[in-house]
């Protein structure tokens, strides 16, 4: 089903949620990308999130059945599929007792693999509601986001417009908004041209300084600073918790765990705020640096001693390299981003360097050029040839990881 959606493009390039070679990740670069060019640009712009309540347990049967038909699956795979929705019992069970069985009137199930699948089929068309409205739409599964670059009241009016029109989409296919949960918050650093006020179904929303935008939290400025100090403050409460609760004082036990408990924390998404504020990078450092001085006999040496002791890297390097993978990705089309939204290639004839070196953007604002798409292009240009022109991503990430790129870190542990 999935090649056969892929294959006739019938799933908008829109969705990240549930596909190969898209992901939070993506979604989210694609969107700040747009946002950080428009505050280039001296535009603000205005961004709506939706929430949809109970969105997979409140998927029609029949609803979906027809729009099972409009993407042309049917015969035996149709009667599969309405086979594999109809006539399912559920029931609550508890320590104390469990309760009678009774009948699923709707939802997809989730936790399997058709139900993902038939989501994203449901949802699909939500899109095709803003053909002839310039507004810029991401999906994640049931996350959507609406955004519009705003200079005067006609702009304003659009995007309501477009709210209205994901009103009446989720009462003509029943899938409630949780319309206390809807958010709106304004990107820019221009002078505020004109005043906004926004509504879902007469509810007004509420104009917000930082939203949570799948997992990251993103401020109006695009600093990502709270979103820091948020998975900072995290970080240290798990470290203590290990170091609480393992019995073992065994450094690789100690290491192992931090790996796998500690560190995705504070790499999730990366590439979308990895800071370049020093201070910013000190503090996400100071968690790995805080861990590694309390296992047994490591408190007397210094950081870098700890980590080549540990056989680990800095956070700051980690994070490095993923942004150049992220770009190697990209150049290559490993994931679902159009490179020349975010890098433009050099005239290799007519410049120094590798045949994949960048061209350097104008950047004027912070939030341009501590954006990924900037950032990570002197890095780029200066790897060797034998490092970018390799064919394959797990050729890239071994010669990658024995380059030496100490002289690019700004941090000062």
């Amino acid at each position: 089903m999935l090649s056969y959606l892929s294959r006739n493009k019938l799933i908008t390039r829109q969705q990240h949620g549930f596909l190969s070679m898209h992901s939070t990740c993506t979604q989210l670069l694609e969107s700040v990308n747009d946002w950080t060019l428009s505050i280039r640009n001296r535009h603000i712009v205005d961004s709506i999130y939706f929430d949809f309540a109970k969105a997979f347990d409140s998927v029609s049967f029949s609803k979906l059945s027809i729009k099972l038909k409009g993407y042309g699956i049917c015969g035996d795979l149709l009667n599969i599929l309405t086979d594999f929705l109809h006539n399912r019992t559920q029931r609550v069970v508890l320590p104390s007792g469990e309760s009678e069985f009774l009948p699923v009137l709707s939802g997809v199930p989730q936790g399997s693999v058709l139900g993902p699948i038939l989501f994203l089929i449901f949802i699909n068309d939500v899109v095709d509601i803003f053909n002839d409205i310039d507004v810029n739409v991401k999906l994640y599964a049931d996350d959507i986001k609406i955004y519009l670059e705003i200079d005067n009241n006609l702009d304003v009016d659009a995007l309501q417009s477009s709210i209205d029109r994901i009103s009446e989409w989720s009462n003509t296919w029943q899938l409630k908004l949780a319309q206390n949960k809807c958010q709106h918050i304004r990107f820019g650093l221009a002078k505020i041209v004109t005043t906004a006020s926004y509504n879902v179904n007469s509810i007004s929303l509420t104009t917000e300084s930082t939203v949570r935008d799948l997992g990251t939290l993103i401020d109006s400025q695009l600093t990502f600073s709270e979103h820091i100090y948020s998975i900072v403050s995290k970080a240290h409460l798990r470290s203590c918790q290990i170091l609480r609760c393992f019995l073992s004082r065994d450094s690789l036990n100690l290491i192992k765990a931090f790996n796998t408990y500690v560190r995705p924390i504070l790499e999730y998404c990366s590439p979308v705020w990895s800071p370049s504020a020093i201070g910013l990078v000190d503090k996400l450092e100071s968690v790995q640096r805080r861990f590694t001085k309390k296992i047994t006999g490591l408190s007397s040496l210094s950081y870098n001693e700890r980590c080549e002791l540990l056989n680990i890297d800095k956070l700051e390097l980690r994070r490095l390299r993923i942004d150049l993978i992220m770009c190697y990705k990209i150049i290559h089309g490993l994931v679902a981003l159009t490179s020349d939204d975010f890098f433009t290639l050099s005239d290799y004839h007519s410049t120094r360097g590798h045949s994949f070196k960048l061209v350097v953007p104008e950047s004027r604002v912070n939030c341009r050029s501590h954006f990924f798409a900037v950032r990570v292009i002197r890095i780029w240009n200066n790897l060797p040839e034998e490092i970018v022109s390799v064919t394959h991503l797990s050729a890239f990430t071994a010669k990658l990881k024995k380059y030496n790129l100490n002289e690019f870190l700004i941090g000062t542990s």
